[in-house]
């Protein structure tokens, strides 16, 4: 594989931008828990707890563009740009409804969605405070989403990379005003979040237009071409890929239930850990993200054995940077959690965590790749829904409930015990690639 030179540079150019935007990503909820740790445990816990909702959101959102850029990518790679903009056009109507339903439930509800999380009435009300603020950034996030997914699939890689940056920036620079300047809190950080996910969504936008993105036309364009067999061919896939994200994404919310009989210190230990963790896992995000789009620009031209070929480079790629990033945080790690204003056995508990992800990271890049990267952009949708959901309320969830709540053990090690729905899920997504079924055209 390292020496197929053209395949490891078509990887790194589409890999390379998307890894940095993951990192940017990430780093903007690492920048929020670092800023308000800075205020003590209840704070930490407030937003990283609140952010959960964001959390199954953005999961759901990512589910509706992932399932929606299978089509994107593969009409790109038959050259179909009309096939381009009506899927885009189905996407912004399924975002827009899901960002309705979260906006309001935040903004009307949100004690009650901050007692699903916690039972600490002062992380309640904090987290209840930035709830309200920052429910108006969903619609946003979810038009930025649509866009950066569209631009991914046209093998547009470097523009969300950019504009992600311009976030972090405008998230950093707000956040000090807000948080320190004004003195706001965790309501100074809602409102960081926000102005920061409006520049984000301005900014796309408009380089988009300047750029003369493929992605842009018209705005009836987007609805022109839709036919009832399109949207029906459309939903057999994008269905399955939802529901996935959906079922994958509440599971582990669920973890954060069950880790509330851990108590508040363990809970601000995993809100650290698993920030820290999206860090780490960027390179497994980024190769399977980029082979997702080389595999779907190739059975779009109808190559089958080329994204074959593909997937088998892509995930021997994985495992040696993922080998590499375990090793860059366990070394890492005492480093990391000195940074956080948090007890003494919060930091400890967070430590043990980390080097638990360490050793873990390998098979959660592997997992990444296989379903979302390959199955998922081959067709194979169903069986990545069964994979997951299975994984994570069959393993995972009963193992969280059964460390934290029914044997109280340490946080760290429920929390290990939770990561066996990785070593299930592996055997289950690697068989399914070596058996070549998954590998579909759906755009002929």
């Amino acid at each position: 594989m390292f020496k197929d030179t053209a395949f490891i540079k078509k990887l790194s150019m589409l890999a390379v931008p998307i890894m940095f935007n993951d990192i940017l990503n990430s780093s903007v909820n690492l920048l929020d828990t670092f800023m308000i740790g800075k205020l003590g445990e209840a704070p930490v816990a407030a937003v990283g707890l609140a952010n959960q909702i964001f959390f199954l959101f953005i999961v759901l959102n990512f589910g509706i563009n992932s399932g929606s850029a299978i089509f994107m990518g593969q009409f790109y790679g038959k050259g179909d740009k009309d096939g381009i903009h009506k899927c885009m056009g189905i996407t912004v109507v399924i975002a827009a409804l899901v960002a309705l339903l979260f906006e309001c439930a935040a903004i009307f509800m949100p004690e009650r969605l901050m007692h699903i999380y916690s039972q600490d009435s002062k992380v309640i009300e904090l987290g209840s405070q930035y709830l309200r603020i920052v429910a108006y950034s969903y619609i946003l996030s979810a038009l930025t989403v649509l866009i950066n997914a569209a631009l991914k699939a046209t093998g547009q890689v470097v523009q969300p990379m950019a504009t992600t940056f311009v976030s972090l920036m405008s998230n950093f620079i707000f956040n000090w005003i807000f948080i320190y300047g004004f003195k706001l809190g965790v309501r100074g950080a809602a409102i960081a979040t926000l102005t920061a996910r409006t520049i984000e969504l301005l900014t796309t936008v408009l380089w988009s237009c300047a750029a003369k993105r493929i992605i842009i036309t018209s705005p009836r364009n987007y609805f022109r071409h839709i036919d009832l067999a399109f949207v029906k061919s459309f939903f057999s896939v994008v269905t399955p890929v939802i529901l996935n994200e959906l079922m994958w994404a509440l599971g582990t919310t669920i973890y954060n239930v069950a880790y509330k009989y851990s108590g508040t210190v363990a809970q601000a230990a995993v809100q650290i850990s698993t920030t820290v963790q999206n860090e780490f896992t960027v390179a497994g995000t980024a190769i399977g993200s980029a082979c997702g789009i080389m595999i779907a620009n190739a059975l779009g031209a109808n190559d089958r054995d080329r994204a074959i070929s593909y997937s088998r480079k892509a995930m021997t790629m994985c495992v040696a940077f993922s080998i590499f990033a375990a090793i860059c945080l366990v070394l890492a790690s005492p480093y990391i959690v000195g940074f956080f204003d948090v007890t003494d056995e919060a930091r400890r508990y967070a430590y043990y965590m980390l080097l638990i992800i360490s050793a873990g990271v390998t098979m959660k890049n592997l997992n990444f790749v296989t379903v979302v990267g390959i199955l998922r952009n081959g067709g194979d949708t169903r069986f990545c829904l069964l994979a997951d959901a299975s994984t994570v309320w069959f393993v995972g969830v009963p193992m969280a409930f059964l460390g934290s709540k029914f044997l109280g053990l340490p946080i760290y090690v429920t929390f290990a015990m939770v990561y066996m729905e990785e070593v299930v899920k592996l055997f289950l997504t690697v068989a399914r690639v070596l058996g070549n079924k998954w590998a579909k055209v759906l755009v002929q």
